[in-house]
């Protein structure tokens, strides 16, 4: 008879997940033990071993869960019938909040993916690929003439993750400057052009189209 799977295993399994995230992202995953996990977890080797078979099955876990959530928010700003910028906007906002919800797991993406077996990390980058892939297209919707080639299609996509991915090794939510601040700023930089804003007040300059 198949055992019957208790009905706050998914919680457990989150659990599992957020915990191993935080020591992952601050010791690094190669210097943090499964014992750590589950010592700071409140149970046993034997325990965290029944939702995950080993520390690489709780990275993968970790990078996909996190990465297909973000894909999945992202999508829906995508497929959403509203102009361009407007979409680009919302779509800024939804990374940051999650930057900033899921901050340990973020760093993990982008610190420890060469700790998986090849084949998850080949799993891992193309979802990653098809992140580019959505903001290129709605690149291409803002600024169709720009993006008529192919290489300044993944240029300018790169430009901008590189912008948002690593505001984690300085942004601090607990500061003056709020999540959806911070992405409107980004936003008014990278679809304005750092010379059409105001130096006074950081807000798109009157000249500015």
């Amino acid at each position: 008879m198949a055992r019957t799977r208790a009905i706050d295993f998914d919680d457990k399994q989150q659990l599992i997940l957020d915990t191993a995230a935080d020591l992952f992202a601050s010791r690094g995953f190669a210097s943090t033990s499964i014992n750590e996990v589950a010592v700071a977890c409140g149970a046993s080797k034997s325990w965290l071993y029944h939702y995950h078979k080993s520390k690489e099955a709780i990275l993968f876990a970790i990078l996909s869960t996190h990465i297909k959530e973000i894909l999945v928010r992202a999508v829906e700003v995508f497929d959403e019938a509203d102009p361009p910028e407007e979409r680009f906007r919302k779509f800024l906002h939804e990374i940051m909040d999650i930057y900033a919800e899921a901050r340990s797991k973020h760093v993990v993406l982008l610190n420890d993916i060469g700790n998986l077996p090849p084949q998850q990390q080949d799993e891992i980058r193309a979802l990653e690929r098809r992140m580019v892939e959505h903001l290129i297209r709605l690149l291409r919707d803002l600024n169709p003439g720009l993006l008529d080639e192919r290489q300044a299609q993944k240029v300018y996509a790169m430009l901008f993750y590189g912008m948002v991915n690593w505001t984690y090794t300085w942004f601090d939510q607990k500061g003056p400057l709020a999540p959806g601040e911070l992405a409107d700023r980004i936003g008014d930089l990278f679809l304005n052009g750092f010379i059409g804003l105001s130096a006074a007040n950081g807000k798109p300059a009157a000249s500015a189209a």
